[in-house]
């Protein structure tokens, strides 16, 4: 794909990106990696490899956590008319359920203020268990890391074990993907940003970039995976091929859209049970079947979507947040990217 690469290259070039590396797949089994750049810049450049392992931020909402939920709920162990005061003592708010967190619709705040001062797990719980509503359950879509958080939190309770164990043996194992799970071996990592704090000095390496799952140890609801193109590209097979860890009933449950709101600037919010769904101008681009194609991003610079009408799947993985957040520049190029992939998904099954 040299468009893809043109455009990566690009914003390489300039600094404003250290590197990259995308996959895209075809349900047929056409595969395709690539790997741009460098892996890191400081302080020192080096180049980049397909085996580098890249903090996936927010993409751990729906890899990891969305899967689990979804398998506990198959189990009959969960549903989504769970109350979450019913498994979470601490929690006080005894109207919200598992299908409000995970639709964004819990009326929880978006986040936790002065994440970067949080040095301890007990300390982001008390955050979490005392978030008051900024709106009435069932109202808006705010996308909320305090509620994936907590659906974090009901895995661990109600299997009594830790997310990387759980994850390791329900998804990753069954599918392949070696290099994905929650510690990984610093020197195998693209380090994120530098930061300079109370709580950490030195380069992110290795060590989750959220600050909040930082502090609860690197293993949370929201963020803390880490992976490969190639291991998110086995993911992304599995399901279009319908050869998941999920019932074929409880995927096609995962890409109907659930919640719709318009905001007052006339933009549309389309949440699904833990994915997104796309939109005029979302990072899935604009040529994708709409019932069919589930998408998510990552703050540290990721993004990924399927289009199960197109057998088509594509990840992009970067430290974009490297050396610093102020750098960030591929959120403005993911829409141009999604419809070049997109542009050529009659070739895919040729090859």
């Amino acid at each position: 794909m040299k468009a893809i690469d043109d455009i990566l290259n690009g914003v390489i070039k300039e600094g404003s990106l250290a590197g990259a590396s995308y996959a895209i797949v075809h349900v047929s089994g056409y595969m395709e990696i690539k790997t741009l750049g460098y892996f890191q810049t400081h302080p020192k450049k080096i180049k980049n490899k397909s085996s580098v392992i890249y903090d996936v931020a927010s993409l751990t909402k729906v890899i990891s956590t969305t899967t689990m939920i979804m398998s506990l709920i198959e189990g009959g162990r969960l549903s989504l008319k769970s109350k979450i005061k019913d498994i979470l003592d601490r929690f006080i708010h005894p109207e919200i359920t598992i299908y409000h967190l995970m639709t964004h619709t819990s009326g929880l705040p978006a986040d936790i203020p002065r994440a970067k001062t949080l040095k301890s797990k007990d300390e982001v719980l008390d955050k979490v268990f005392s978030a008051p509503l900024i709106s009435p359950v069932g109202e808006t879509i705010v996308y909320s890391d305090i509620g994936y958080i907590l659906l974090g939190l009901i895995i661990e309770k109600i299997t009594g074990r830790s997310l990387d164990e759980v994850s390791q043996e329900l998804i990753f194992k069954p599918l392949g993907m070696k290099h994905t799970g929650y510690h990984p071996k610093a020197s195998t990592c693209a380090p994120t940003e530098y930061r300079n704090d109370d709580v950490y000095q030195g380069y992110l390496q290795g060590l989750v970039h959220d600050e909040k799952a930082f502090a609860m140890g690197g293993e949370a609801g929201h963020a803390g995976l880490f992976s490969t193109t190639k291991d998110i590209a086995r993911f992304m097979l599995a399901i279009l091929r319908k050869e998941f860890v999920l019932s074929n009933h409880t995927l096609d449950m995962l890409f109907m859209a659930q919640e719709k709101r318009v905001l007052p600037n006339e933009n549309v919010l389309i949440r699904a049970l833990g994915w997104d769904k796309p939109t005029m101008m979302s990072s899935a681009g604009s040529m994708v079947s709409f019932d069919d194609t589930i998408l998510h991003t990552g703050f540290t610079g990721c993004n990924m979507f399927m289009d199960r009408k197109a057998g088509v799947g594509f990840v992009l993985l970067s430290n974009d947040v490297h050396p610093s957040r102020e750098t960030k520049s591929i959120l403005k190029l993911r829409h141009e990217i999604a419809n070049l992939v997109m542009s050529k998904r009659e070739e895919y099954d040729e090859k």
